[in-house]
């Protein structure tokens, strides 16, 4: 049996590199980083947000197409973060006509991170 390798990664990298996702979104409510079995890594959460962080790791790995959040005020982003699509990405940012602006340089960020 081949064993496969992993990196340990700490709290502050994971929460920095939140942290330089949500500067790129102001309108930024939410974000949650899992593993591919829906395991909360780290979060993000908005205090005046009403969703937990185990609903938005389900919205990171389902499959389906339709919204986890029914909230029309919302957009909901998904990701794979690593080359492996080993882990997950999820993004909830208040609706404004501004929100595509930060894609490229998200997409940009999760190119260059190294933690996954």
């Amino acid at each position: 049996m081949k064993m496969e390798k992993t990196k340990l990664i700490n709290q502050t990298e994971v929460n920095y590199f939140l942290h330089r996702v949500k500067k790129h979104f102001p309108n930024f409510v939410a974000g949650v980083i899992t593993d591919r079995n829906g395991f909360p890594i780290g979060s993000s959460i908005s205090s005046r947000l009403w969703v937990h962080e185990n609903t938005l790791a389900l919205g990171a790995i389902s499959k389906h197409k339709e919204k986890i959040i029914k909230d029309p005020n919302l957009v909901q982003l998904k990701f794979d973060i690593d080359k492996n699509k080993r882990y997950k990405l999820f993004i909830l940012l208040e609706k404004t006509k501004s929100y595509k602006d930060g894609i490229k340089p998200l997409k940009e960020i999760i190119r260059s991170q190294e933690l996954f």
